[in-house]
């Protein structure tokens, strides 16, 4: 009987040993959960982003449709589109060259 009980607390531990080597170390192991983790509060993120973007493009999609003045204001801006006798100026911010330049 004494005997008995070793192999089975020795078959027991190996199962034990067994499976916890799998928790740890295997396909599903706690690292690769933590991994899995990052990776969608990374996606999240870019998600949000996109979000916020589709609404700004949706609100210029819009006002475009409702407004002639946003269609000249985008070609004036965006595209440097004048009329003949027209002159384009643009101007730029100094602090920009400057953190160009160093």
């Amino acid at each position: 009987m004494n005997r008995l009980y070793y192999v089975l607390l020795a078959v027991l531990s190996l199962i034990v040993i067994f499976l916890s080597k799998s928790i740890f170390f295997g396909e599903n192991s706690y690292n690769k959960r933590a991994e899995l983790i990052e990776d969608s509060k990374i996606q999240q993120i870019k998600n949000e982003e996109l979000k916020r973007q589709n609404e700004i493009l949706e609100f210029e999609i819009k006002n475009a449709q409702n407004s002639n003045d946003h269609i000249e204001n985008f070609a004036r801006e965006k595209l440097n589109l004048t009329y003949k006798d027209e002159e384009f100026i643009s101007f730029q911010d100094e602090n920009i060259k400057d953190e160009k330049n160093e």
